[in-house]
């Protein structure tokens, strides 16, 4: 059975690097976002005025449970049936499932592209790409604070869309893949300090702190790992310092190995100014972190 699951698991990173995300296919986060928000407004709704802070965050609550239960018994089920109708029919659909939790061929290509639009085509068309990429108005932003934005996100998607979900599915199978990424979603979306999640989203966010705490100091050694061990031209040493002095999952790792401060300046030192080629280095640190994942299970079946 462990070996089916590290097939499966293999086949979807396979799957992740050679498709990405697919635009136009409809994916299960696609339904669970919908009723993340539809939730959002029943719950909520529009008048924060007339709702208690500890009132609304009951009502974060309930948005947790109402969110994780079906998505628990909907994949728990899929995976006995797939599995009980024949090994090889749950492999695949293990296979499938992790590769749909995995987000790192987008996040790799789309840094890439960044910096290529930011040559190319200048500073104002590298700000929209780059807004649609991190989520954040970047319409007043110079060039060093919008470099650190992408880079800050590729470092944390290396580990949120890559290698935390790889390390969580190595454990969990497809059931742990798919909470672990429904409860990413759910901060992303509600688990804001801002007038309307303040409260609402304590417990969305407070969830996934706990949920993430193994898994994102895990994605953190495998980047310091490759930071030290790959090719890229990553300070490899600095890495170490910078991660073992600020400890924040992959992205203190990201800080060290390319000499720069990240998240706003909090985590790094100013070593050197920073550069849009700092992204393409980033870029490719994500690469090799998530293709060692790939060798640890290429070694695991070789073993076992």
């Amino acid at each position: 059975m462990f070996r089916y699951h590290i097939i499966a698991l293999f086949i979807g990173t396979i799957l992740e690097v050679f498709l990405g995300r697919v635009y136009g296919v409809w994916s299960p986060f696609d339904t669970i976002k919908k009723w993340i928000k539809y939730l959002d407004r029943a719950l909520l709704g529009d008048e924060l005025i007339l709702l208690e802070p500890a009132k609304q965050k009951s009502f974060g609550m309930w948005l947790v449970i109402l969110v994780l239960a079906p998505v628990f018994v909907l994949i728990v089920f899929f995976t006995v049936l797939a599995y009980d109708i024949a090994p090889v029919l749950g492999v695949v659909f293990e296979a499938i499932c992790s590769y749909i939790c995995l987000d790192a061929n987008y996040n790799y290509f789309t840094s890439k592209e960044i910096v290529s639009t930011y040559y190319g085509d200048g500073i104002e068309e590298a700000r929209k790409e780059a807004a649609t990429f991190t989520g954040v108005d970047t319409d007043e932003m110079g060039e060093q604070e919008l470099i650190q934005l992408v880079v800050t996100k590729t470092a944390n998607e290396a580990a949120d869309s890559s290698v935390s979900p790889l390390f969580v599915m190595f454990l969990f199978g497809p059931i742990g893949g798919f909470l672990y990424k429904t409860i990413d979603l759910m901060d992303s979306m509600v688990g804001h300090h801002d007038n309307r999640y303040e409260y609402f989203g304590y417990y969305p966010a407070r969830l996934n702190q706990i949920v993430d705490y193994i898994p994102g100091r895990f994605s953190g050694i495998v980047a310091l790992f490759c930071a030290r061990h790959t090719f890229g031209g990553f300070n490899g040493k600095n890495a170490r310092f910078i991660h073992l002095r600020d400890k924040y999952k992959s992205v203190s790792a990201f800080a060290g190995a390319l000499e720069v401060t990240l998240k706003n300046g909090t985590i790094g030192d100013e070593d050197k100014t920073i550069e849009p080629k700092d992204i393409r280095k980033a870029a490719s640190l994500h690469r090799n972190m998530f293709i060692t994942c790939q060798i640890i299970f290429i070694i695991l079946l070789v073993f076992f």
